[in-house]
């Protein structure tokens, strides 16, 4: 019996010495690392082509139309397409980045802002007209 009567005492002993203060809070870096959004958090964006698009626009779609995830690192972004192509963006103005991304012979220019709810993707191809966006939550 002497056993139950040293466990109790041993835990009176952990509540009288401290242990009853709450934890502590948890820290800024523990919880903005896993909210979405935060740098570092992948943003996936599928693109879908604006209605009044010219029929030529037509042949960039089905590569567009894949899932595209921008993650942020800092001043600069990378964009990764369906198929594991990567561009790095510049940051233009808090979480707003751009960069020309080539499909072919093709120049796209590409702007995606982190800055807004919902983020946004734009894609433009300025010779033929063309024009994607995307939301992501």
């Amino acid at each position: 019996m002497r056993l139950p009567t040293m466990a109790v005492a041993a835990l009176a002993l952990g509540f009288a010495s401290g242990c009853t203060e709450p934890p502590p809070a948890p820290t800024a870096s523990s919880q903005t690392a896993t909210q979405p959004g935060m740098p570092g958090t992948p943003i996936e964006f599928r693109v879908v082509a604006d209605s009044g698009n010219p029929s030529s626009c037509q042949r960039f779609d089905a590569a567009l139309s894949r899932v595209h995830t921008l993650t942020r690192t800092g001043a600069t972004a990378s964009l990764t397409s369906a198929g594991g192509i990567s561009s790095t963006m510049t940051q233009t103005s808090p979480n707003v980045f751009t960069t020309n991304y080539s499909l072919g012979t093709t120049t796209l220019n590409v702007v995606a802002d982190a800055s807004t709810s919902p983020k946004t993707l734009q894609v433009r191809e300025a010779k033929l007209g063309c024009r994607w966006h995307a939301v992501a939550p």
